[in-house]
């Protein structure tokens, strides 16, 4: 250990890569060494405190799986109110049937939601998820979306009847973290395809 100036460095074995110039800063002692902060300089701008491990990235992309699955599962419950809480304070969305219409804000989300009939019986299939983890804070997904709907006569039982379509669709996703919980910040759905069974 050397001590210049009142600041210490680590003796380097020699050989070892670092700047000549953060070299000559540390012993004129204008400069602390800082093994971080030489690899930042190094790896081209990433921290190493910065660089997500492979269970950080795993963590995210199942939380944002498990909200691409929650919204769905939350509309066919009929649990609106839940359906919206899946989506930031600031988030926005457009509806697969209404691609071109952009709702912004989660209260104005919710207040959409509940104009659904309370008497439409959804089914959501949501397949092939695909997360990609940008930072701690922020993710994107591509996800496909199958769903069909019926109106239940008042007071049948199921198995419910259906004269469809089956409606086959795409939704877009940017993630957020807020408040320590990952929420939408925007969906953007399409619908691709539709089956009559003509």
């Amino acid at each position: 250990m050397v001590r210049n100036k009142g600041h210490y460095r680590p003796l380097l074995p020699s050989g070892l890569p670092v700047a000549l110039s953060d070299d000559i800063r540390c012993a004129q002692g204008t400069e602390r060494y800082n093994p971080q902060t030489t690899l930042y300089k190094k790896t081209g701008g990433t921290k190493m405190s910065d660089a997500l491990s492979a269970a950080e990235r795993i963590e995210i992309e199942r939380a944002c799986e498990r909200l691409t699955y929650a919204y769905g599962r939350a509309l066919d419950l009929g649990d609106m109110n839940a359906a919206a809480d899946c989506f930031a304070e600031h988030g926005s969305f457009a509806r697969p049937m209404n691609p071109g219409q952009v709702i912004e804000g989660r209260e104005a989300i919710r207040t959409s939601l509940l104009t659904r009939p309370k008497t439409l019986l959804t089914k959501h299939l949501t397949t092939g998820v695909m997360i990609d983890v940008e930072s701690r804070e922020r993710a994107r997904g591509l996800s496909y979306l199958t769903m069909i709907a019926t109106t239940p006569p008042e007071g049948a039982a199921p198995p419910f009847a259906s004269a469809g379509p089956v409606w086959f669709g795409e939704m877009k996703d940017r993630f957020v973290r807020e408040n320590g919980a990952w929420k939408f910040l925007e969906r953007r759905g399409s619908i691709q395809m539709k089956f009559s069974g003509t």
